[in-house]
């Protein structure tokens, strides 16, 4: 819920943001403050680091702006690397150093940092044994690290492999401190379930290239992972499947019709309508849960919509390229009419939406239909969206699932489940602003509900 969320950078676009300035965070592993001091001098971006209950003040680093507004932080005689997006308002990224590897968002104020309360995360001691893993996508030639857990003492486990959503995900897609993979890989595990979980490629442990792949990219990670555990000599290889959130549900989706032998796939907050329509729905109900509106709220969504329009109509991503020109030019041209940017402003929303848009994952997502998938789904399927789900709404995504599905005898479960967000949360609000205020990680109905179905297909 590659949310870095799903596509929360798009609803978010600032056409005036920028990554200059003082910026705070706590690295909550070391309860150590952090500032980063970005400024351009010239043609060139600089960053000096304080780490002020050290009294190291000004150490000097490396910074690196790039598409996508990503950017890259290194401390090569500390051994410190900061990898992130910077929005309008914070920059959210990857802390690492020797050992410490901790997901690090900075903000422009000072903010005394809060422990987060999460009641769900499993506790020792655990009766079941937790493996290290390493397993080949011999396809595009790299490893994947994950976790593996396996019941004590058991063969011919039934097996599970989770699938995280979009943007680079650990293990445990943990986000806003939550950990909704470990918790479900606990659950599964204590109720006799062999259950794998890893690293997205290029991130963490896992090797590959993160920025350069696509949805099909990860798919074959995914299919890497079954065809690990068909391997395993405690696996039962006629009982796998597939649990994926968000993009790990289109991914299973993907897998259900490819893999002949999958058991089953669940489907977590999965679409079944194409990109461009996913992204209509949201950011507009994204806005709107933020309190967008106005004359300059219509003129990006028609921005976004013709930019849409011109990336199913293009033949490629060339192409597309040459229209998404032509449409800023048009747009910019309006933004200006309007008084809602600056002259000196206007190559930076240029470059701005096209590192948005521009990119081989967002090309194909935009694109691509869960209708070449669903109907060709072979095995039993089970289907979980929330009712108050902004991201992935469950009116038409359920819709779609009904009508996609093929007739083939298999056990097919579409539900909705009332009152839960797109991280299957009880919320109040429901906007994504919320997801880390509630301290629910994984609805225990969601849980229920993955353990009813999984129950029966295979007749235990």
């Amino acid at each position: 819920m590659k949310l870095t969320f799903l596509f929360l950078l798009i609803a978010n676009i600032s056409f005036c943001q920028s990554p200059y300035g003082d910026w705070y965070a706590t690295l909550k592993s070391a309860d150590l403050p952090l500032v980063f001091h970005i400024k351009k001098e010239g043609k060139n971006n600089q960053i000096s680091v304080d780490s002020p209950k050290q009294n190291a003040f000004d150490m000097p680093g490396e910074i690196f702006i790039a598409k996508g507004n990503s950017i890259k932080v290194e401390m090569p005689k500390l051994g410190v690397t900061y990898e992130g997006t910077y929005y309008s308002d914070s920059i959210s990224g990857l802390f690492k150093q020797g050992p410490i590897v901790e997901t690090l968002t900075f903000y422009q104020k000072k903010i005394e940092p809060k422990k987060a309360n999460r009641p769900q995360n499993p506790k020792a001691p655990y009766f079941y044994t937790r493996e290290e893993v390493k397993f080949e996508n011999l396809q595009d030639s790299f490893s994947l690290a994950g976790t593996l857990t396996l019941p004590k003492n058991k063969k011919d486990l039934p097996a599970i492999v989770l699938v995280s959503g979009s943007g680079p995900q650990n293990r445990d897609e943990e986000m806003m401190s939550h950990r909704p993979f470990w918790v479900i890989a606990d659950y599964l595990t204590n109720l006799g379930y062999a259950v794998l979980r890893y690293d997205d490629r290029g991130t963490f442990d896992s090797e590959g290239d993160f920025s350069a792949a696509t949805t099909l990219d990860f798919a074959r990670d995914a299919s890497a992972a079954v065809y690990y555990l068909k391997k395993r000599p405690e696996v039962d290889s006629t009982k796998i499947i597939v649990i994926g959130h968000s993009e790990g549900g289109l991914i299973a989706n993907i897998l259900g019709a490819s893999i002949p032998s999958l058991s089953g796939i669940v489907s977590l907050a999965g679409t079944s309508i194409r990109g461009d329509s996913i992204l209509r729905i949201q950011t507009k109900l994204i806005a709107e849960s933020t309190g967008g509106n106005g004359v300059q709220q219509e003129l990006r969504h028609s921005y976004n919509n013709a930019i849409w329009d011109a990336a199913i109509a293009s033949a490629n991503i060339k192409e597309f390229e040459k229209e998404l020109s032509s449409i800023s030019k048009d747009f910019i041209k309006k933004f200006r009419k309007k008084n809602l940017i600056k002259k000196s402003e206007k190559t930076e929303v240029i470059n701005a939406v096209k590192n948005t848009w521009l990119n081989p994952w967002m090309y194909e997502f935009i694109r691509y239909s869960p209708s070449n998938d669903i109907p060709n789904i072979t095995c039993d399927v089970l289907v979980l969206i929330g009712s108050r789900d902004i991201q992935v709404t469950s009116k038409e995504n359920i819709r779609g699932y009904n009508d996609l599905l093929p007739n083939n005898g298999k056990l097919h479960i579409v539900k909705e489940l009332k009152g839960l967000n797109h991280l299957f949360q009880r919320c109040e609000t429901c906007t994504i602003s919320e997801y880390e205020q509630l301290e629910e990680t994984f609805s225990t109905i969601a849980l229920e509900e993955i353990r009813s179905f999984l129950k029966r297909i295979w007749a235990e």
